[in-house]
């Protein structure tokens, strides 16, 4: 076989690197909502503070939404970046100030 037929046959490894990632970020995010609402079902159970859950949750989610609006830049991905570190910030501040 020569050069030519194997460059051909072999497959580009980086033109699937974005799918993956936005998959994998997907099934990560679907992963952190299910076990985020199963310990605030329990934490509410028990009486428990969920301040710091929800401090951990929309942190990430921000965050999450701000790579989005760099790569995107769309309105929808701003907007929810901006909710999610405020809504972050002030369940953290939350927690703070009910713990201390």
């Amino acid at each position: 076989m020569k050069d030519d037929e194997l460059l051909n046959e072999t497959p580009n490894p980086k033109s699937d690197q974005p799918v993956i990632a936005d998959k994998s970020q997907e099934f990560g995010l679907l992963g952190l909502t299910t076990m985020f609402i199963i310990l605030i079902g329990y934490n509410l159970f028990k009486g428990l503070p969920i301040s710091d859950l929800n401090a951990m949750f929309w942190g990430y989610l921000g965050m999450a939404f701000v790579i989005k609006y760099r790569q995107e830049k769309t309105t929808t991905n701003l907007i929810i970046a901006i909710g999610g570190v405020v809504a972050s910030i002030s369940a953290l501040a939350n927690y703070i100030l009910s713990t201390w």
